[in-house]
């Protein structure tokens, strides 16, 4: 887990810095901040592209076919880049060694993810490739017991992180000595977690700390639960709860993204092209790039605004119940644009697909971050020692709880749910997350069942139920799949 904080300020201390020579050959030394910090963040990309420039990638539309990502891979150490770089001789040695770990990490973490989507038949998806210094400064400096870094809390709301360096000998400043430190001082919004890395990014002016998910004390409450996730409603709940994100403020932030984006295409007509590509390639003016700058400052508070919910939503999940049913999802499907109809009667023409409904949906399902809210819940479940499973969603919007009838005609809309059977009514979302818990203590039933044959206790199995709630309906009918020819993932 991660935890982000907004850097105040940033001070040197002890010898000047070493930063390397300039065009004429004349040593630099300095102790501003934004030149230091300027200087680790490219001495991390730097050290970060040396290392990625040594893969080998698949080749696009071939099968098994790799290829360097690099013309001229450099394989160089540290030590011997530091030789050939004098301005590397400074940087501690925990930002460069930090490379070799992410590196790895994100580029075996992309394959893996490259043969899953292929197992399941969907697109790969693209390789990493280099860190651009357009994306922002940033560097990740381990702990390494301490020696990377020190943490000094000077009271509630002040802390700082102490990084230490060297200049090499012949790069000293004579009666400066040898150690510098780089002191970040950062405002302390919540307790700093025994932490393995940091990560600084400059350009954001926030640092963020790498721990381990923490244990967490979990008092049973005997409640359970099951949660279908939606665009209309983030989250509905079994016992008739529904979760929604703060959609009232989040519409205002989209207002004013839409008009500063508008401002924007009015730049790009005004100076006379047709569109942003050849604007940016000949240069953009000043007002181009403040509006830019003042949307994705926005968008990135929407994202703030929308992962604080979910963090206490999750939170509040966790800490509520003993066991919790989620139902399987896949993103990517989800969001999947409409193949287009051609137009039998009409050779060369198409019909309406429903595009454009689609494009709202699929902005609201991004929006919503409806696998993120399942990672959260699934982590902190795990952490705090309960019980966390997910089903198949399939027929689970079209069945009743009821009487456990199914048809596609039970679901009269979005919201609303009447059994042509039974004539039970309830909101849709809601009679989904019942039948998604109704899955899930299936699933135990069975586990339990299989366990008890070989021998052995689960815990699962004690798990009591709680009563249901006024104008409920009593304990829940089974499930009756429909025998149909029909396959995937049907709500």
């Amino acid at each position: 887990m991660s935890r982000k904080y907004r850097i105040d300020r940033v001070e040197v201390t002890g010898a000047t810095p070493f930063l390397g020579y300039d065009r004429c050959g004349a040593p630099m030394y300095s102790r501003d901040p934004e030149r230091v910090m300027s200087w680790l963040s490219d001495a991390w990309r730097y050290r970060f592209n040396q290392l990625r420039s040594r893969r080998s990638r698949y080749l696009m539309g071939a099968k098994n076919v790799l290829v360097p990502i690099s013309d001229n891979p450099d394989m160089r150490s540290i030590k011997e880049t530091r030789e050939d770089r004098s301005w590397l001789g400074s940087c501690p040695d925990l930002i460069l060694l930090s490379c070799q770990y992410l590196e790895n990490t994100e580029w075996f973490a992309a394959t893996k993810r490259r043969k899953t989507n292929v197992k399941h038949g969907r697109k790969p998806g693209p390789m990493p490739s280099f860190r651009r210094k357009r994306s922002g400064l940033r560097f990740t400096v381990l702990r390494n017991n301490g020696k990377g870094y020190r943490i000094v809390t000077y009271s509630r709301k002040h802390a700082e992180v102490i990084i230490g360096g060297t200049n090499p000998a012949g790069h000293r400043i004579p009666g400066d000595g040898a150690r510098f430190q780089v002191h970040i001082h950062f405002r302390l919004s919540r307790p700093v977690l025994d932490s393995t890395s940091i990560h600084v990014n400059w350009t954001a002016r926030t640092i963020s700390f790498t721990s381990p998910i923490p244990e967490h004390d979990h008092t049973p409450t005997g409640r359970r639960t099951g949660i279908d996730v939606g665009v209309r409603h983030e989250a509905a709940l079994s016992d008739g709860r529904l979760l929604d994100l703060p959609l009232a403020k989040l519409k205002q932030l989209d207002k004013r993204i839409d008009k500063l984006q508008r401002a924007q295409a009015r730049c790009v007509r005004e100076a006379g092209y047709s569109n942003a590509k050849p604007y940016l390639k000949h240069g953009p003016s000043k007002r181009y790039l403040e509006l830019g700058r003042q949307a994705r400052a926005l968008q990135e508070r929407k994202t703030r605004i929308i992962t604080d919910w979910q963090h206490k939503t999750s939170r509040w999940l966790v800490d509520r119940h003993d066991l919790i049913v989620m139902e399987t999802l896949q993103a990517a499907n989800m969001t999947r644009k409409p193949k287009p109809k051609t137009d039998p009667d009409k050779p060369g023409q198409w019909r309406p697909n429903g595009r454009n409904a689609k494009r709202a949906l699929n902005k609201g399902m991004q929006q919503a971050s409806l696998s993120r809210l399942r990672g959260m819940i699934e982590y902190k479940s795990k952490a705090a020692g309960i019980t966390f499973l997910t089903v198949n969603p399939a027929y689970t919007s079209q069945t009743c709880h009821h009487c456990g009838h199914v048809a596609k005609e039970n679901r009269e809309s979005q919201a609303v749910f009447h059994c042509h059977a039974c004539g039970w009514r309830d909101n849709a979302d809601v009679n989904a997350a019942k039948n998604i818990l109704t899955n899930g203590l299936r699933i135990l039933q069975a586990q339990a069942v299989a366990e008890a044959r070989s021998g052995r206790d689960t815990s699962e199995t004690r798990i009591q139920d709680t009563r249901p709630q006024a104008g409920q309906a009593e304990p829940m009918a089974v499930l009756q799949r429909r025998k149909t020819g029909r396959t995937g993932n049907t709500r």
